[in-house]
C-alpha cells in the first residue's frame, strides 16, 4: 500500500518512531483512529503535531467464506442475524470512538488533511493494483463490498 502511493516504507521499532518523525527521518506513520492504545500513546506523546494522519476502515459484511452451508438452516439464519446485529452495533461504536479520537487530536492542535475529490480519485487509482494483489487471498466479494461502502 505504501509503495503504491510512491512512498518508501520503513520498518522501525515502535520506540523509534517518534524520534524518526521529530527528526524528519520519516514523514509519517499509519494507523487508524480506533486503535485505542496506539491513539492514547500518540495523543500523550504529541505525535499528531509531527505527522499527517491517514485512516482506513474495512468491515466484514458476510459470513465466513463457507457461507455456513454446512449448518442447519435455522441455526445459520440465527447466526447471520446475530452477526449482522453485532456488526451494526460494533460499527456504530467504532464510528463514535473514531469521532471522539479525531476531535481530541484536533482540540489538542493536531491537523487532519482531507482529500478533495481529485486527490481521493488518485488515491483510489493508486490502490487498485494493491486490491488486485490480495483478491485471491481475501476474495473479490470483500473488495467489492468495501468499495461499495465507500460510495
Amino acid at each position: 500500500m505504501i509503495e503504491a502511493l510512491k512512498a518508501n516504507p520503513q520498518k522501525l521499532a515502535f520506540a523509534e518512531v517518534y524520534g524518526a518523525l521529530q527528526t524528519g527521518v520519516v514523514d509519517g506513520q499509519e494507523n487508524s483512529w480506533v486503535e485505542h492504545l496506539h491513539q492514547e500513546i500518540l495523543r500523550s506523546a504529541g505525535w499528531y503535531h509531527r505527522k499527517p494522519t491517514i485512516w482506513c476502515l474495512t468491515t466484514l459484511s458476510s459470513l465466513p467464506s463457507s457461507g455456513g452451508e454446512g449448518l442447519d438452516p435455522e441455526i445459520r439464519d440465527q447466526l447471520k442475524t446475530i452477526l449482522d446485529e453485532v456488526t451494526k452495533e460494533r460499527n456504530a461504536l467504532s464510528t463514535e470512538i473514531n469521532l471522539q479520537n479525531r476531535a481530541q487530536i484536533l482540540e489538542a492542535g493536531g491537523v487532519v488533511r482531507e482529500l478533495n475529490d481529485e486527490q481521493r480519485q488518485a488515491w483510489v487509482d493508486a490502490m487498485k493494483p494493491v486490491w488486485d494483489q490480495f483478491k485471491d487471498d481475501i476474495g473479490q466479494d470483500l473488495i467489492d463490498a468495501a468499495l461499495a461502502s465507500n460510495n
